[in-house]
């Protein structure tokens, strides 16, 4: 019974998110390479790209996330193999580059 009840409650709230987010103008959008591997994740929100986006190579690391607003980019910080971040840039042109570590120099 208790399994139960836990289920409807979370049938419940995906039902209500969902309609939340459509309600709001929201679509996730998963874009994938051709070898079936997830390329980008995010929002729309009415055809443009919103909120934080992750992009993936081929082979399936995150190459990096981007931050979005009414289909204009604010940033991006890129990551290396071992999931590292290399570097950020904003989209006022200015750059900043990270230890090997993926910390501030």
């Amino acid at each position: 019974m208790k399994n139960s009840l836990i289920l409807f409650c979370s049938l419940v709230l995906l039902t209500f998110g969902n309609i939340s987010c459509q309600m709001m103008g929201l679509q996730k959008i998963n874009e994938t390479w051709e070898n079936g591997r997830l390329k980008a994740s995010g929002w729309q929100k009415n055809g443009a790209k919103t909120g934080q986006w992750k992009n993936y190579s081929s082979t399936g690391w995150l190459e990096s996330r981007e931050k979005w607003s009414k289909g204009e980019i604010k940033w991006t910080i890129y990551y290396n193999q071992k999931h590292q971040k290399t570097s950020w840039k904003n989209n006022k042109g200015e750059e900043k580059y990270f230890k090997s570590c993926g910390c501030n120099r």
